[in-house]
């Protein structure tokens, strides 16, 4: 029985240029039909929850919603499934749709964990990935937050911002808005903190800028500071850098990312979201209409299907357990296995990219930068067929 719940609202107040998650603009009777297809779909998948170790209600913005909808769904998982008392209930907030008041009563409600979407406290670069807020909402927000309450604080922010073509040669300027947009996040004291490369994802108006020369990303050396900046800054405040982009105070690691990182099962509810569960990964729907259509007439609006084989069930558990700073534990390899990769670590050790302590398979600090790539050769060990 699956004991980690997602919930996907997609309604946004506008679409960030880097965005590919499925979103919608908000509009209040489509968001009413949705709440109501959300209900019943909570309904008919509670012959496969257990337990609710954590929720997480992701988007799109779940806070453009009123605090008497989301505490609606809350209720309706209250109705269909067990909640544990000390259950990590997060909710994504925009700086905008979050005011102390708002926050009382989530609280109230049962949300307990507050993940809010900063990005930058630069104002020019807010407008260059086309927040809908400011640097002043962004901090108003947390105090908001605070203040109401609530004492498990997430906030996100992006590194790599691009800058318009002509502009290039500022980029050693974004190092230092980087650092400044770090220290005041350090000063408003969150339990948790995300620092997120900014990737250009296809079918994304970033991605079009980028090809068109509108704008341009920063070279690798500018990145490569800025992620080591991050870490290094974060960790002197004694935050604890336990995966690749997260670190927290001890004690506030996000419970439900680590439950994907350590390849647990998990449900996901509502248009577009995806469940990994009985061997299987699925994906609902995309389309609002089409989504709530099927849970109308009680039917499951999954939309993709895999069976997950064993040799993808042992890529997965390296390529998601590697992204944390702990590793892998070797002992969990099939023998063969671990023949196969040994040449592969000894390799990327001699480059300085991995470690063994113990029995754990981990990156180094050089290899963190460059996850992906360490990554993929040890996937590709597994098969005997890394190139030379």
């Amino acid at each position: 029985m699956v004991g980690y719940l997602y919930i996907h609202i997609p309604f946004c107040i506008k679409k960030c240029i880097y965005c590919d998650f499925y979103s919608i603009p908000f509009k209040s009777q489509i968001a009413g039909d949705y709440i109501k297809a959300l209900c019943r779909e909570i309904g008919l998948r509670k012959d496969v929850v257990g337990d609710l170790t954590t929720i997480y209600i992701g988007g799109g913005t779940p806070t453009i919603l009123s605090e008497k909808e989301i505490a609606g769904l809350l209720q309706a998982m209250r109705d269909n499934y067990v909640i544990d008392p000390d259950a990590e209930i997060t909710i994504e907030a925009n700086p905008r749709t979050i005011s102390e008041d708002k926050a009382r009563k989530l609280l109230d409600s049962g949300i307990n964990r507050m993940s809010i979407g900063i990005q930058s406290l630069i104002d020019k670069e807010l407008i260059i990935l086309g927040r809908s807020h400011n640097a002043e909402d962004a901090i108003k927000a947390v105090k908001n937050v605070r203040s109401a309450g609530f004492k498990n604080i997430s906030i996100d922010l992006i590194y790599g911002i691009p800058l318009p073509k002509f502009q290039i040669s500022n980029f050693k300027f974004q190092i230092q808005n980087w650092e400044y947009s770090l220290q005041k996040a350090l000063e408003l004291s969150p339990e948790h903190i995300s620092t997120y490369e900014l990737t250009p994802e296809k079918d994304t108006p970033l991605y079009e800028d980028i090809k068109s020369g509108r704008l341009a990303m920063p070279e690798e050396g500018v990145i490569s500071e800025m992620y080591y900046k991050g870490i290094d800054m974060l960790k002197k405040h004694r935050y604890i850098h336990y995966e690749i982009s997260n670190l927290s105070k001890p004690g506030y690691e996000c419970r439900h990312n680590l439950n994907y990182w350590n390849r647990g099962e998990y449900l996901g509810i509502g248009a577009g979201a995806h469940s990994f569960f009985g061997g299987k990964r699925t994906g609902n729907a995309r389309d609002i209409s089409h989504y709530i259509e099927s849970i109308n007439n009680n039917k499951m609006p999954v939309a993709e299907k895999h069976y997950i084989t064993n040799d993808e069930a042992l890529k997965e558990f390296i390529f998601l357990g590697m992204r944390k700073t702990d590793g892998i534990d070797m002992k969990l390899l099939p023998d063969k296995k671990r023949v196969l990769m040994k040449k592969a670590v000894e390799e990327l050790s001699s480059h300085g990219l991995v470690e063994v302590k113990g029995n754990y398979l981990r990156l180094t600090r050089k290899g963190l930068i460059l996850s992906n790539e360490v990554i993929v050769q040890v996937l590709l060990s597994l098969e005997g067929s890394r190139p030379s």
